[in-house]
């Protein structure tokens, strides 16, 4: 009876195993939840500023857009008010019509042309009114800034009166006879004709866009906003938080705005100010952002959801199999043989179904510290190596931005430059009736013409020499040979066998650039006085073998590599060949690569 008040005592090791589940579900469970949560938050914020910069950028490219486009019409009716201005004839009608149509059938935005003279009154339109009486635009702005201060001008958005009424949007430029104002050359344009440059892509990417004059009043507003061409802004609250995001300081982030969309929807815009002081409003309605907030959240969820079902099986498996297969682990831990033995693990420390386990530990520990030497001096080369590998990958992509940004330097300020000389030369012998002038203008073009090609031409070779493509490799080799080497020093010696037939293009490319590498670094570095090129092919016909030897300083061959070696070995690797270096100090260089005729496709 003494021991009928005892409680039962529980199978050894049950009592550890159900804790070890418990916790074990405990650490992954919390885990995933918190991370559920840090990877929400992170998804929204990152989502957020994506919406933010996608925003900036495109709000950015549609105003230049606009500027660009208002720009290429003001230019042409500048640049005829001016040469109307210094040749003198600015009273003759027949002249100033056909100019205009001129004008109108290159730049067919133009609603109308029209020419005044410095009273305001119209002296020419194109297209003409039936009819016409005595018409003034004297006391239109496009007339009164120009008149005033005697620049060109960007008119805000106006209602035509003569040929319909449309919004309108004017571009002027004065006259002037003996140094006094004596009229405009005009242009209108409908708004439709550029308003709706990207307005249908922006709509159809979710984007709203609103774009206002100096006045605050509506040039142009997408379907999705509740403004009309022409509206001009009040005091009512979605207007004002309108002016105060254009007169906000930080346009670094986009801002809200409440009750902006013709539904009543809230939206998040972006103010960007143009050149000639309007102002463009992008917007993303707030229910593009929160639908893409709730898919992302709802992609999170549910891969997570199956990372926990998954782990939770697992873990279910595994307990199952964890208590028959303890002690088969203990017995094996135990017939462990080993050369030494650490500080031991104190049996009391550790649950009492672990004790053997605890002490097959303390022998695997000695060993462990045995091999730690080891394998920290291998993580130590590794590290080496991986830190020589990033240096050179460093310095290639130097390399290869650098060449990027000289070939784009060339192309623009070169290239780029001269094309634009050309095409305005073209445009002045167009409007220029002196033969003497425009023979001037012809020779001009064409020698920017011929120096454009020659710099084409020497892009071209720098980036690809035309012979390899057209004569085949032995001939580009000598050919590169030839110019790297064409003041005789060192003394060059070529021998290239004739090819059967022509190896893959992309062997051929590997096979030059390997050898103009490899010519050049003996020129740049080895002082040699005596250098042989040697190109041979297999009997089988399927190997290619390429040399270039130098009897210079050379170099030690177990050191770090430059650049150049890096670059000529994964050349001969990707195409499956091999690239070997012989070199000692003061005993020369040897490069041979061995690459195959054809690439397994």
């Amino acid at each position: 009876m003494p021991n009928a008040s005892l409680p039962a005592t529980p199978p050894p090791g049950r009592g550890l195993l159900r804790e070890f589940a418990r916790l074990l579900l405990i650490a992954v469970v919390v885990p995933v939840l918190v991370l559920t949560a840090l990877i929400l938050w992170q998804r929204s914020t990152a989502t957020r500023e994506q919406f933010g910069t996608s925003l900036e950028a495109v709000a950015e490219t549609t105003g230049h857009d606009v500027d660009s486009f208002l720009q290429l019409h003001l230019v042409p009716v500048q640049l005829l008010a001016d040469r109307r201005s210094a040749v003198g004839n600015l009273d003759d009608d027949a002249a100033w019509a056909d100019d205009l149509l001129r004008l109108h059938r290159h730049y067919s935005d133009f609603t109308s042309l029209v020419v005044a003279d410095g009273a305001g009154t119209v002296r020419v339109i194109q297209p003409e009114l039936p009819g016409r009486g005595v018409v003034s635009v004297a006391d239109r702005p496009y007339f009164k800034e120009p008149a005033s201060n005697g620049r060109a001008y960007v008119s805000n958005a106006f209602r035509g009166r003569y040929l319909g009424k449309a919004p309108l949007v004017a571009v002027s430029a004065p006259m002037f006879a003996n140094g006094r104002f004596a009229g405009i050359v005009q242009g209108a344009i409908r708004i439709e004709a550029f308003a709706a440059l990207r307005s249908q892509w922006l709509r159809a990417r979710g984007f709203e866009v609103l774009l206002l004059d100096r006045d605050q009043t509506v040039v142009h507003a997408s379907e999705g906003l509740p403004y009309r061409s022409l509206d001009v802004l009040g005091d009512s609250p979605r207007d004002r938080e309108i002016r105060a995001l254009q007169r906000s300081s930080d346009r670094s982030k986009m801002q809200r705005l409440h009750g902006v969309l013709r539904d009543g929807g809230d939206a998040y815009a972006r103010a960007v100010p143009l050149q000639m002081g309007w102002r463009l409003l992008l917007l993303v309605p707030d229910r593009v952002v929160a639908a893409e907030l709730r898919r992302n959240t709802m992609v999170i969820l549910g891969l997570l959801a199956l990372v926990l079902v998954g782990v939770l099986t697992i873990v279910n498996m595994q307990m199952k199999r964890l208590g028959g297969s303890v002690h088969e682990l203990l017995d094996r831990m135990q017939r462990f043989a080993l050369e030494r033995a650490s500080a031991p693990i104190e049996p009391g420390s550790v649950p009492r179904e672990l004790a053997p386990l605890a002490e097959a530990m303390n022998q695997l520990a000695a060993r462990t510290h045995e091999a730690y030497g080891e394998v920290n001096l291998s993580l130590q080369q590794q590290r080496n190596l991986r830190e020589e590998l990033q240096a050179v990958t460093r310095r290639l992509l130097t390399v290869q931005e650098d060449e990027r940004r000289t070939l784009s330097r060339e192309l623009h300020d070169d290239i780029g430059q001269a094309i634009t000389a050309i095409k305005l030369g073209a445009m002045a012998i167009q409007h220029d009736d002196d033969p003497a002038r425009r023979d001037e203008i012809l020779a001009e073009i064409i020698a920017t013409t011929d120096q454009t090609v020659t710099k084409l031409r020497n892009l071209s070779l720098l980036l690809r020499p035309p012979q390899l493509d057209t004569l085949g490799l032995e001939t580009a080799l000598r050919w590169q040979a030839d110019k790297l080497f064409r003041q005789g020093q060192p003394q060059l010696e070529l021998a290239l066998a004739p090819l059967p037939r022509r190896p893959d293009p992309e062997v051929e490319q590997a096979c030059f650039r390997i050898a103009q590498e490899a010519l050049t670094n003996v020129l740049r570095h080895a002082a040699a006085t005596r250098v042989t090129l040697t190109l041979a092919i297999d009997e089988d016909e399927r190997t290619l073998r390429l040399a270039i030897a130098d009897d210079g300083r050379g170099f030690n061959g177990d050191g770090v590599h430059g650049l150049g070696l890096v670059t000529m070995r994964e050349r001969a690797q990707q195409l499956g060949g091999t690239l070997e270096i012989e070199s000692c100090p003061g005993g020369g260089t040897c490069v041979r690569a061995t690459l195959p005729m054809h690439i397994a496709r």
